[in-house]
């Protein structure tokens, strides 16, 4: 038997939508007369909004279930990742506890899709990654969640190869690195390594980097050479690109043309503290743009919420975006869902108290429920779940 969710706003009228095996079968405009058959829930004229897809994310690292840990001020990226090492090896939860409290928090508030990257070398080995899996195995019937194998100590710098073919093996999605220059110092060797482990585990790429400037740019066009080369388009990434918020429009554009041409995404956190890609000029240049949290109260900073509407919303308000038609391209860069609901799609969405999808950009409502295929994950309206 299917389910009806009723009185779903969108569009400016109420609508009922009609499921079945998690996927929306009918639409139809509200009508108070009607009887239904099939079990269903009264969504009270809240607003529907597509689930979210958090790009960027350390679903291990993070301190959430545990007691308030003081930081240091950043020094230098060896000392810093020297800390988080102790810090994570502190934890008085498990790594499955700790990464199965973040997912559920950012499932109540709304994202239905996770790319995390989870730490492995030598040392850990691959601990980190059999929680990781385990988790989403557990919860494959309500998030989608995509592993990247992830070097934080730098993958010639701490000659991770074994351990990353280990990962690739044994769960993992995608290759990741980290500043081949500023942390690898062999920026070649660097990606070579990445782009051989991809080759030959039919893998993904997502590599950070931080390095500013023009070493960051020269990077980023090397990556979109290898992507060319390897036969990747469509399935690397670079996450933070903070060296194309750094320099002119000028200096950048001919690294944009090689990104769009070698199809290669740009993901950031939107960081308040230091230069981001600039959306718009992405968006006109062509390159795919996406978002995600980064780091939820770590050992790299004591913010952040998980709450991935509220980081669109602080990417349009960085932005300067304040028409309806810029809020709501803002939407699409952190769902992978069409923006209203439509006959076919997975019943993947989340209900706010807000007039329209740019009223909710705006303001980053709470989620008052979230559905993912049709199942009814978190819920805070004053009633019965289904009736």
């Amino acid at each position: 038997m299917g389910k009806i969710i009723k009185n779903v706003l969108f569009d400016g009228l109420t609508w009922d939508l009609f499921i079945k095996d998690g996927i929306i079968e009918k639409i139809e405009k509200s009508n108070a007369d009607a009887t239904f058959t099939s079990t269903y829930y009264d969504a009270q004229g809240l607003l529907y909004l597509p689930t979210l897809a958090d790009m960027h994310v350390h679903l291990d690292k993070h301190f959430l279930g545990e007691p308030w840990r003081p930081l240091q001020p950043f020094i230098t990226l060896p000392k810093q990742l020297k800390f988080e090492k102790e810090m994570l090896a502190s934890m008085q939860s498990s790594l499955g506890e700790r990464a199965s409290i973040m997912t559920e928090l950012m499932l109540k508030q709304g994202t239905t899709k996770i790319r995390t990257h989870v730490d492995v070398d030598p040392d850990i080995g691959l601990k980190h990654l059999e929680a990781v899996v385990q988790l989403r195995e557990q919860l494959k019937d309500v998030i989608e969640i995509e592993i990247v194998a992830f070097p934080q100590q730098g993958l010639i710098r701490s000659n991770s190869m074994g351990v990353m073919k280990d990962a690739l093996r044994n769960g993992a999605d995608f290759v990741g690195g980290v500043d081949p220059a500023g942390l690898d110092r062999k920026i070649e060797s660097s990606l070579d390594a990445m782009f051989e482990l991809s080759t030959e585990f039919d893998a993904g790429v997502d590599l950070h980097l931080h390095d500013p400037g023009h070493l960051g740019l020269y990077t980023i066009d090397l990556f979109a050479d290898y992507t060319v080369q390897a036969q990747k388009r469509g399935r690397t990434a670079v996450s933070h690109a903070y060296c194309l918020g750094m320099l002119s429009d000028d200096e950048i554009n001919q690294t944009l043309l090689g990104l769009k041409e070698a199809n290669v995404s740009i993901i950031s956190s939107v960081p308040i503290d230091r230069p981001t890609p600039r959306a718009q000029l992405l968006l006109d240049s062509g390159v795919k743009f996406l978002i995600g949290n980064d780091n939820i109260r770590d050992a790299w900073s004591p913010f952040g919420n998980g709450d991935l509407l509220q980081r669109g919303s602080r990417l349009a308000e960085k932005s300067g975006w304040v028409t309806d038609k810029q809020l709501l391209r803002a939407y699409s860069f952190i769902t992978e869902s069409s923006l209203t609901p439509q006959i076919g799609e997975k019943a993947d969405f989340m209900l706010v108290d807000a007039e329209n999808l740019q009223h909710a950009m705006a303001i980053a409502p709470e989620r008052e429920a979230v559905f993912s295929k049709g199942i009814l994950i978190a819920n805070k309206i004053n009633q019965k779940k289904f009736r």
